[in-house]
Protein backbone atom coordinates (compact mmCIF):
# COMPACT_ATOMS: atom_id res chain seq x y z
CA UNK A 1 0.00 0.00 0.00
CA UNK A 2 1.35 3.41 -0.98
CA UNK A 3 1.88 5.94 1.73
CA UNK A 4 0.29 9.35 1.35
CA UNK A 5 2.47 12.38 0.62
CA UNK A 6 1.52 16.01 1.21
CA UNK A 7 -0.28 17.40 -1.85
CA UNK A 8 1.58 20.72 -1.69
CA UNK A 9 4.86 19.09 -2.74
CA UNK A 10 6.14 19.77 -6.26
CA UNK A 11 6.14 16.94 -8.82
CA UNK A 12 9.88 16.32 -8.31
CA UNK A 13 9.17 15.65 -4.61
CA UNK A 14 6.31 13.20 -5.53
CA UNK A 15 7.85 10.69 -7.97
CA UNK A 16 5.38 7.98 -6.91
CA UNK A 17 2.53 9.86 -8.63
CA UNK A 18 4.11 9.30 -12.03
CA UNK A 19 4.61 5.64 -11.24
CA UNK A 20 0.90 5.23 -10.48
CA UNK A 21 -0.10 7.00 -13.73
CA UNK A 22 2.25 4.89 -15.81
CA UNK A 23 0.88 1.76 -14.17
CA UNK A 24 -2.73 2.87 -14.98
CA UNK A 25 -1.87 3.44 -18.64
CA UNK A 26 -0.23 0.03 -18.80
CA UNK A 27 -3.36 -1.59 -17.37
CA UNK A 28 -5.70 0.26 -19.78
CA UNK A 29 -3.67 -0.43 -22.94
CA UNK A 30 -4.81 -4.08 -23.44
CA UNK A 31 -8.42 -3.05 -22.86
CA UNK A 32 -8.22 -0.29 -25.52
CA UNK A 33 -6.61 -2.67 -28.01
CA UNK A 34 -9.32 -5.25 -27.35
CA UNK A 35 -12.05 -2.64 -27.78
CA UNK A 36 -10.49 -1.55 -31.09
CA UNK A 37 -10.47 -5.17 -32.27
CA UNK A 38 -14.13 -5.52 -31.35
CA UNK A 39 -14.98 -2.38 -33.35
CA UNK A 40 -13.20 -3.66 -36.42
CA UNK A 41 -14.94 -7.04 -36.20
CA UNK A 42 -18.45 -5.78 -35.39
CA UNK A 43 -18.61 -2.76 -37.69
CA UNK A 44 -19.72 -2.64 -41.30
CA UNK A 45 -17.39 -3.84 -44.02
CA UNK A 46 -17.06 -0.23 -45.19
CA UNK A 47 -15.17 0.53 -41.96
CA UNK A 48 -16.41 2.44 -38.97
CA UNK A 49 -13.16 3.32 -37.24
CA UNK A 50 -12.04 6.78 -38.22
CA UNK A 51 -9.23 8.51 -36.39
CA UNK A 52 -10.43 11.95 -37.50
CA UNK A 53 -12.28 14.25 -35.12
CA UNK A 54 -15.66 13.69 -36.79
CA UNK A 55 -16.86 10.15 -37.54
CA UNK A 56 -19.63 8.84 -39.77
CA UNK A 57 -21.55 5.61 -39.26
CA UNK A 58 -23.78 3.72 -41.63
CA UNK A 59 -27.20 2.26 -40.81
CA UNK A 60 -25.80 -1.25 -40.17
CA UNK A 61 -23.56 0.03 -37.41
CA UNK A 62 -26.29 2.20 -35.88
CA UNK A 63 -28.69 -0.73 -35.71
CA UNK A 64 -26.07 -2.87 -33.94
CA UNK A 65 -25.60 -0.12 -31.35
CA UNK A 66 -29.38 0.18 -30.92
CA UNK A 67 -29.79 -3.57 -30.41
CA UNK A 68 -27.01 -3.60 -27.84
CA UNK A 69 -28.53 -0.61 -26.02
CA UNK A 70 -31.93 -2.29 -25.89
CA UNK A 71 -30.48 -5.52 -24.52
CA UNK A 72 -28.34 -3.75 -21.88
CA UNK A 73 -28.38 0.05 -21.64
CA UNK A 74 -27.15 3.13 -23.50
CA UNK A 75 -23.96 3.51 -21.47
CA UNK A 76 -22.75 -0.06 -22.02
CA UNK A 77 -23.55 0.10 -25.72
CA UNK A 78 -21.60 3.34 -26.03
CA UNK A 79 -18.57 1.83 -24.27
CA UNK A 80 -18.70 -1.38 -26.30
CA UNK A 81 -18.81 0.33 -29.69
CA UNK A 82 -16.73 3.37 -28.81
CA UNK A 83 -19.38 6.03 -29.46
CA UNK A 84 -20.84 8.74 -27.30
CA UNK A 85 -23.95 8.09 -25.27
CA UNK A 86 -25.78 11.03 -26.84
CA UNK A 87 -25.38 9.34 -30.24
CA UNK A 88 -26.92 6.17 -28.85
CA UNK A 89 -29.92 8.07 -27.52
CA UNK A 90 -30.41 9.89 -30.84
CA UNK A 91 -30.16 6.69 -32.88
CA UNK A 92 -32.69 4.94 -30.66
CA UNK A 93 -35.13 7.81 -31.28
CA UNK A 94 -34.63 7.34 -35.04
CA UNK A 95 -34.97 3.56 -34.96
CA UNK A 96 -38.22 3.38 -36.97
CA UNK A 97 -36.79 5.54 -39.75
CA UNK A 98 -33.45 3.74 -39.74
CA UNK A 99 -35.16 0.41 -40.32
CA UNK A 100 -36.52 1.68 -43.63
CA UNK A 101 -33.31 3.41 -44.69
CA UNK A 102 -30.60 2.03 -46.96
CA UNK A 103 -28.19 -0.20 -45.03
CA UNK A 104 -25.11 1.73 -46.19
CA UNK A 105 -26.55 5.19 -45.74
CA UNK A 106 -24.53 7.29 -43.31
CA UNK A 107 -26.62 10.46 -43.05
CA UNK A 108 -30.22 10.75 -41.93
CA UNK A 109 -31.80 14.16 -42.36
CA UNK A 110 -35.39 13.44 -41.56
CA UNK A 111 -38.26 12.17 -43.75
CA UNK A 112 -37.86 12.36 -47.52
CA UNK A 113 -41.56 12.51 -48.35
CA UNK A 114 -42.09 16.25 -48.05
CA UNK A 115 -43.77 18.38 -45.44
CA UNK A 116 -47.30 17.95 -46.83
CA UNK A 117 -47.50 14.27 -47.73
CA UNK A 118 -51.23 14.25 -48.51
CA UNK A 119 -50.80 17.17 -50.92
CA UNK A 120 -47.93 15.38 -52.68
CA UNK A 121 -50.00 12.23 -52.95
CA UNK A 122 -52.98 14.01 -54.49
CA UNK A 123 -50.82 15.97 -56.93
CA UNK A 124 -49.10 12.76 -58.08
CA UNK A 125 -52.48 11.06 -58.46
CA UNK A 126 -53.64 13.98 -60.62
CA UNK A 127 -50.53 13.73 -62.80
CA UNK A 128 -50.91 9.96 -63.20
CA UNK A 129 -54.56 10.29 -64.10
CA UNK A 130 -53.93 12.97 -66.71
CA UNK A 131 -50.93 11.19 -68.20
CA UNK A 132 -52.93 7.98 -68.60
CA UNK A 133 -55.27 10.00 -70.82
CA UNK A 134 -52.28 11.36 -72.75
CA UNK A 135 -52.73 14.93 -71.48
CA UNK A 136 -49.58 17.12 -71.42
CA UNK A 137 -48.52 18.26 -67.96
CA UNK A 138 -46.12 21.12 -67.31
CA UNK A 139 -44.60 22.27 -64.05
CA UNK A 140 -46.81 25.36 -64.17
CA UNK A 141 -49.88 23.10 -64.29
CA UNK A 142 -48.58 21.16 -61.26
CA UNK A 143 -48.08 24.40 -59.33
CA UNK A 144 -51.63 25.60 -60.09
CA UNK A 145 -53.09 22.23 -59.10
CA UNK A 146 -51.05 22.21 -55.88
CA UNK A 147 -52.43 25.63 -54.89
CA UNK A 148 -55.96 24.36 -55.54
CA UNK A 149 -55.41 21.22 -53.43
CA UNK A 150 -53.75 23.25 -50.65
CA UNK A 151 -56.92 25.33 -50.33
CA UNK A 152 -59.01 22.16 -50.05
CA UNK A 153 -56.68 20.88 -47.30
CA UNK A 154 -56.82 24.25 -45.47
CA UNK A 155 -53.06 24.73 -45.71
CA UNK A 156 -52.21 28.40 -45.01
CA UNK A 157 -50.70 30.29 -47.93
CA UNK A 158 -47.92 31.46 -45.63
CA UNK A 159 -46.83 27.83 -45.14
CA UNK A 160 -47.16 26.65 -48.73
CA UNK A 161 -46.65 28.73 -51.88
CA UNK A 162 -46.22 26.02 -54.54
CA UNK A 163 -42.92 27.50 -55.68
CA UNK A 164 -40.88 26.16 -58.57
CA UNK A 165 -38.34 24.78 -56.08
CA UNK A 166 -41.06 22.81 -54.31
CA UNK A 167 -42.27 21.48 -57.66
CA UNK A 168 -38.77 20.26 -58.59
CA UNK A 169 -38.28 18.56 -55.23
CA UNK A 170 -41.71 16.94 -55.35
CA UNK A 171 -41.01 15.59 -58.84
CA UNK A 172 -37.63 14.23 -57.72
CA UNK A 173 -39.19 12.53 -54.67
CA UNK A 174 -41.84 10.83 -56.77
CA UNK A 175 -39.75 9.82 -59.77
CA UNK A 176 -41.17 12.41 -62.17
CA UNK A 177 -39.16 14.27 -64.77
CA UNK A 178 -39.56 16.38 -67.91
CA UNK A 179 -39.51 14.61 -71.28
CA UNK A 180 -38.78 16.58 -74.44
CA UNK A 181 -39.04 15.88 -78.16
CA UNK A 182 -36.00 16.47 -80.32
CA UNK A 183 -35.98 18.88 -83.25
CA UNK A 184 -33.63 19.74 -86.08
CA UNK A 185 -32.16 23.20 -86.49
CA UNK A 186 -31.89 25.03 -89.79
CA UNK A 187 -28.71 24.32 -91.72
CA UNK A 188 -26.79 27.42 -92.66
CA UNK A 189 -25.56 27.73 -96.26
CA UNK A 190 -21.91 27.21 -97.11
CA UNK A 191 -21.50 30.89 -98.04
CA UNK A 192 -23.02 31.95 -94.72
CA UNK A 193 -20.41 34.65 -94.00
CA UNK A 194 -20.71 36.31 -97.40
CA UNK A 195 -24.51 36.48 -97.25
CA UNK A 196 -24.36 37.82 -93.72
CA UNK A 197 -22.03 40.68 -94.63
CA UNK A 198 -23.90 41.42 -97.84
CA UNK A 199 -27.21 41.81 -96.02
CA UNK A 200 -25.67 43.93 -93.30
CA UNK A 201 -23.97 46.27 -95.74
CA UNK A 202 -27.17 46.75 -97.74
CA UNK A 203 -29.24 47.57 -94.63
CA UNK A 204 -26.64 50.02 -93.28
CA UNK A 205 -26.38 51.79 -96.63
CA UNK A 206 -30.16 52.24 -96.77
CA UNK A 207 -30.24 53.55 -93.21
CA UNK A 208 -27.48 56.05 -93.90
CA UNK A 209 -29.21 57.21 -97.04
CA UNK A 210 -32.75 57.62 -95.66
CA UNK A 211 -32.27 57.90 -91.85
CA UNK A 212 -35.33 55.83 -90.95
CA UNK A 213 -36.71 56.35 -87.45
CA UNK A 214 -37.00 53.14 -85.45
CA UNK A 215 -40.81 53.10 -85.74
CA UNK A 216 -40.44 52.94 -89.57
CA UNK A 217 -38.22 49.84 -89.62
CA UNK A 218 -40.24 46.64 -89.54
CA UNK A 219 -40.06 42.89 -89.96
CA UNK A 220 -42.93 40.57 -90.88
CA UNK A 221 -43.23 36.82 -91.24
CA UNK A 222 -45.85 34.12 -91.58
CA UNK A 223 -46.03 31.33 -89.04
CA UNK A 224 -48.43 28.37 -88.93
CA UNK A 225 -50.74 27.96 -85.95
CA UNK A 226 -52.34 24.54 -85.56
CA UNK A 227 -55.66 23.75 -83.92
CA UNK A 228 -53.79 21.04 -82.01
CA UNK A 229 -50.73 22.29 -80.14
CA UNK A 230 -49.55 19.46 -77.86
CA UNK A 231 -46.58 20.50 -75.79
CA UNK A 232 -43.28 18.73 -76.58
CA UNK A 233 -42.52 18.51 -72.83
CA UNK A 234 -44.62 16.72 -70.23
CA UNK A 235 -44.09 15.41 -66.71
CA UNK A 236 -43.85 11.64 -66.86
CA UNK A 237 -42.37 8.67 -65.03
CA UNK A 238 -38.68 8.04 -65.51
CA UNK A 239 -37.55 5.09 -67.58
CA UNK A 240 -40.71 4.58 -69.66
CA UNK A 241 -39.98 4.43 -73.39
CA UNK A 242 -43.45 5.41 -74.58
CA UNK A 243 -44.61 8.97 -73.81
CA UNK A 244 -48.13 9.61 -75.16
CA UNK A 245 -49.73 13.07 -75.33
CA UNK A 246 -53.45 13.35 -75.99
CA UNK A 247 -54.83 15.76 -78.59
CA UNK A 248 -58.03 16.46 -80.51
CA UNK A 249 -56.75 14.71 -83.65
CA UNK A 250 -56.41 17.95 -85.63
CA UNK A 251 -52.62 18.11 -85.79
CA UNK A 252 -52.78 19.01 -89.49
CA UNK A 253 -55.54 21.59 -89.17
CA UNK A 254 -53.90 25.02 -89.18
CA UNK A 255 -54.19 28.71 -89.91
CA UNK A 256 -51.47 31.07 -91.15
CA UNK A 257 -50.66 34.09 -89.00
CA UNK A 258 -48.74 37.06 -90.36
CA UNK A 259 -46.94 38.79 -87.48
CA UNK A 260 -45.14 42.11 -87.78
CA UNK A 261 -43.15 44.26 -85.36
CA UNK A 262 -41.14 47.47 -85.47
CA UNK A 263 -37.65 48.27 -84.26
CA UNK A 264 -38.99 50.42 -81.41
CA UNK A 265 -40.86 47.41 -79.96
CA UNK A 266 -44.27 48.13 -81.46
CA UNK A 267 -46.39 45.09 -82.38
CA UNK A 268 -48.78 45.38 -85.33
CA UNK A 269 -52.16 43.56 -85.36
CA UNK A 270 -51.97 39.85 -86.26
CA UNK A 271 -53.23 38.91 -89.72
CA UNK A 272 -54.88 35.47 -89.75
CA UNK A 273 -55.53 33.47 -92.93
CA UNK A 274 -58.04 30.62 -92.53
CA UNK A 275 -57.95 27.51 -94.68
CA UNK A 276 -61.46 27.86 -96.07
CA UNK A 277 -63.34 29.71 -98.81
CA UNK A 278 -65.23 32.22 -96.66
CA UNK A 279 -64.68 34.02 -93.37
CA UNK A 280 -66.88 32.72 -90.51
CA UNK A 281 -69.94 34.82 -89.74
CA UNK A 282 -69.26 34.87 -86.00
CA UNK A 283 -67.76 38.09 -84.67
CA UNK A 284 -64.00 38.02 -84.20
CA UNK A 285 -62.18 39.68 -81.28
CA UNK A 286 -61.04 43.27 -81.78
CA UNK A 287 -57.40 43.83 -82.70
CA UNK A 288 -57.07 40.95 -85.16
CA UNK A 289 -57.67 40.77 -88.92
CA UNK A 290 -59.10 37.56 -90.39
CA UNK A 291 -59.10 36.50 -94.03
CA UNK A 292 -59.90 33.24 -95.82
CA UNK A 293 -58.01 31.40 -98.54
CA UNK A 294 -58.76 27.97 -99.92
CA UNK A 295 -55.29 26.58 -99.15
CA UNK A 296 -54.56 28.76 -96.15
CA UNK A 297 -51.49 30.39 -97.75
CA UNK A 298 -50.39 34.00 -97.97
CA UNK A 299 -50.66 34.48 -101.74
CA UNK A 300 -49.67 37.65 -103.54
CA UNK A 301 -53.16 39.14 -103.23
CA UNK A 302 -53.20 38.59 -99.48
CA UNK A 303 -49.69 40.05 -99.07
CA UNK A 304 -50.84 43.19 -100.88
CA UNK A 305 -53.95 43.26 -98.68
CA UNK A 306 -51.74 42.95 -95.58
CA UNK A 307 -49.63 45.89 -96.77
CA UNK A 308 -52.77 48.01 -97.06
CA UNK A 309 -54.64 47.05 -93.87
CA UNK A 310 -51.74 46.41 -91.47
CA UNK A 311 -48.46 47.91 -92.66
CA UNK A 312 -50.13 50.98 -94.16
CA UNK A 313 -52.02 51.70 -90.92
CA UNK A 314 -49.01 51.79 -88.65
CA UNK A 315 -48.01 55.10 -87.09
CA UNK A 316 -46.79 57.30 -89.96
CA UNK A 317 -48.18 54.96 -92.62
CA UNK A 318 -50.96 57.28 -93.80
CA UNK A 319 -48.45 60.12 -94.21
CA UNK A 320 -46.25 57.75 -96.22
CA UNK A 321 -43.13 58.33 -94.16
CA UNK A 322 -40.05 56.71 -95.58
CA UNK A 323 -39.90 53.16 -94.25
CA UNK A 324 -38.01 49.90 -94.56
CA UNK A 325 -39.77 46.52 -94.52
CA UNK A 326 -37.74 43.32 -94.09
CA UNK A 327 -39.24 40.07 -95.39
CA UNK A 328 -37.90 36.60 -96.15
CA UNK A 329 -37.43 35.15 -99.63
CA UNK A 330 -40.95 33.65 -99.84
CA UNK A 331 -42.11 33.86 -103.46
CA UNK A 332 -45.23 35.78 -102.45
CA UNK A 333 -42.98 38.60 -101.19
CA UNK A 334 -41.00 38.81 -104.44
CA UNK A 335 -43.89 39.34 -106.86
CA UNK A 336 -44.23 42.56 -108.83
CA UNK A 337 -47.57 43.64 -107.21
CA UNK A 338 -45.96 43.44 -103.77
CA UNK A 339 -42.91 45.46 -104.82
CA UNK A 340 -45.10 48.09 -106.49
CA UNK A 341 -47.31 48.39 -103.41
CA UNK A 342 -44.28 48.84 -101.11
CA UNK A 343 -42.86 51.48 -103.45
CA UNK A 344 -46.22 53.28 -103.60
CA UNK A 345 -46.14 53.48 -99.79
CA UNK A 346 -42.70 55.14 -99.95
CA UNK A 347 -41.02 52.03 -98.62
CA UNK A 348 -37.86 50.08 -99.26
CA UNK A 349 -38.22 46.30 -99.43
CA UNK A 350 -35.32 44.27 -98.02
CA UNK A 351 -35.27 40.53 -98.65
CA UNK A 352 -33.42 38.14 -96.33
CA UNK A 353 -31.17 35.77 -98.32
CA UNK A 354 -32.32 32.16 -98.52
CA UNK A 355 -31.30 29.94 -95.62
CA UNK A 356 -30.48 32.91 -93.36
CA UNK A 357 -33.78 33.47 -91.54
CA UNK A 358 -32.49 31.81 -88.36
CA UNK A 359 -29.87 34.57 -88.15
CA UNK A 360 -31.52 37.62 -89.74
CA UNK A 361 -35.29 37.21 -89.24
CA UNK A 362 -36.20 39.05 -86.03
CA UNK A 363 -39.39 37.06 -85.60
CA UNK A 364 -37.49 33.76 -85.90
CA UNK A 365 -34.70 34.87 -83.58
CA UNK A 366 -36.59 36.26 -80.56
CA UNK A 367 -40.35 36.44 -81.17
CA UNK A 368 -41.80 33.21 -82.53
CA UNK A 369 -40.69 30.99 -79.63
CA UNK A 370 -42.30 33.03 -76.80
CA UNK A 371 -45.35 33.55 -79.04
CA UNK A 372 -45.76 29.80 -79.61
CA UNK A 373 -45.03 29.03 -75.94
CA UNK A 374 -47.78 31.40 -74.77
CA UNK A 375 -50.14 30.01 -77.41
CA UNK A 376 -49.44 26.42 -76.34
CA UNK A 377 -49.98 27.38 -72.70
CA UNK A 378 -53.51 28.63 -73.47
CA UNK A 379 -54.20 25.45 -75.46
CA UNK A 380 -52.98 23.23 -72.60
CA UNK A 381 -55.16 25.08 -70.09
CA UNK A 382 -58.14 24.60 -72.37
CA UNK A 383 -57.35 20.91 -72.89
CA UNK A 384 -57.03 20.29 -69.14
CA UNK A 385 -60.21 22.18 -68.29
CA UNK A 386 -62.29 19.13 -69.25
CA UNK A 387 -65.28 21.15 -70.51
CA UNK A 388 -65.25 20.17 -74.21
CA UNK A 389 -67.83 19.45 -76.86
CA UNK A 390 -67.46 16.01 -78.44
CA UNK A 391 -67.74 14.86 -82.03
CA UNK A 392 -70.21 12.08 -82.97
CA UNK A 393 -67.28 9.63 -82.73
CA UNK A 394 -66.51 10.72 -79.16
CA UNK A 395 -63.41 12.81 -79.88
CA UNK A 396 -62.83 16.30 -78.51
CA UNK A 397 -63.90 18.97 -80.96
CA UNK A 398 -61.14 21.30 -82.06
CA UNK A 399 -61.26 24.86 -80.68
CA UNK A 400 -63.41 27.33 -82.57
CA UNK A 401 -61.90 29.98 -84.84
CA UNK A 402 -62.90 32.74 -82.44
CA UNK A 403 -61.29 30.95 -79.51
CA UNK A 404 -58.12 30.38 -81.54
CA UNK A 405 -58.02 34.08 -82.44
CA UNK A 406 -58.36 34.99 -78.77
CA UNK A 407 -55.39 32.75 -77.97
CA UNK A 408 -53.37 34.37 -80.76
CA UNK A 409 -54.12 37.85 -79.43
CA UNK A 410 -53.22 36.83 -75.88
CA UNK A 411 -49.96 35.19 -76.97
CA UNK A 412 -49.01 38.19 -79.14
CA UNK A 413 -49.71 40.65 -76.33
CA UNK A 414 -47.51 38.62 -73.99
CA UNK A 415 -44.42 39.06 -76.18
CA UNK A 416 -42.11 41.59 -74.54
CA UNK A 417 -41.36 44.79 -76.53
CA UNK A 418 -37.86 44.77 -75.00
CA UNK A 419 -37.13 41.41 -76.60
CA UNK A 420 -38.25 42.81 -79.98
CA UNK A 421 -35.90 45.79 -79.62
CA UNK A 422 -33.09 43.43 -78.65
CA UNK A 423 -33.90 41.18 -81.63
CA UNK A 424 -33.52 43.98 -84.17
CA UNK A 425 -30.12 44.78 -82.72
CA UNK A 426 -29.13 41.13 -82.58
CA UNK A 427 -29.92 40.81 -86.28
CA UNK A 428 -27.92 44.00 -86.87
CA UNK A 429 -30.83 45.94 -88.32
CA UNK A 430 -31.28 48.81 -85.84
CA UNK A 431 -27.80 49.01 -84.32
CA UNK A 432 -26.14 52.38 -83.89
CA UNK A 433 -24.56 53.45 -87.16
CA UNK A 434 -21.38 54.55 -85.42
CA UNK A 435 -20.57 50.89 -84.77
CA UNK A 436 -20.80 51.14 -80.98
CA UNK A 437 -23.37 48.31 -80.88
CA UNK A 438 -21.72 46.06 -83.46
CA UNK A 439 -19.24 43.26 -82.94
CA UNK A 440 -16.41 42.41 -85.27
CA UNK A 441 -18.65 40.35 -87.55
CA UNK A 442 -20.87 43.35 -88.23
CA UNK A 443 -18.22 46.00 -88.79
CA UNK A 444 -18.68 48.17 -91.85
CA UNK A 445 -16.52 47.09 -94.79
CA UNK A 446 -13.49 49.08 -95.85
CA UNK A 447 -13.35 51.26 -98.97
CA UNK A 448 -13.39 49.16 -102.17
CA UNK A 449 -10.00 48.71 -103.75
CA UNK A 450 -11.18 49.72 -107.22
CA UNK A 451 -11.38 53.34 -106.10
CA UNK A 452 -15.17 53.77 -106.18
CA UNK A 453 -16.24 56.78 -104.18
CA UNK A 454 -19.54 55.59 -102.71
CA UNK A 455 -20.13 52.19 -101.15
CA UNK A 456 -23.82 52.46 -102.18
CA UNK A 457 -22.76 51.25 -105.60
CA UNK A 458 -21.76 47.87 -104.16
CA UNK A 459 -24.07 45.19 -105.53
CA UNK A 460 -25.46 42.64 -103.04
CA UNK A 461 -27.82 39.68 -103.15
CA UNK A 462 -30.31 41.55 -100.97
CA UNK A 463 -30.32 44.33 -103.57
CA UNK A 464 -30.74 41.87 -106.43
CA UNK A 465 -33.99 40.38 -105.10
CA UNK A 466 -35.42 43.82 -104.28
CA UNK A 467 -34.90 45.34 -107.71
CA UNK A 468 -37.93 45.58 -109.93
Amino acid sequence: MLCKQPMHLCPSERPWVYCVIDQQEADLKPKMEKRSDNLEKSGSKIGQVNRQLRRSYDVNFKMMVINEAESSNNCKAAVKYGVTECNVRRWRAQKDHLKNAHSQRKAFRGPQSGRFQELDRRVCAYVDERRKDGMPISRAVIQLKAVEIAKELNIPTADFKASLGWCKRMMRRNGLTLRRRTSLAQRLPSDFGEKLLSFQRYVINLRKKHSYPLDQIGNADQTPVFFDMPTPVTVHKKGEKSVIIKSTGNEKGRVTVMLACLADGTKLPPYVVLKRKTVPKEAMPAGIIVRAQEKGWMETELVVDWLKVVWGRRRGGLRKKRNMLILDAFRGHLSDPVKKQVKAMNGDLVIIPGGMTSQLQVLDVVVNKPFKDNLRKKYTEWLLSGDHALTPTGKIQKPSVRLLCEWILHAWDAVSPKSIIHGFKKCCISNALDGSEDDVLWEEPAEPEDGSEDSDTEHSEAEDVCEE
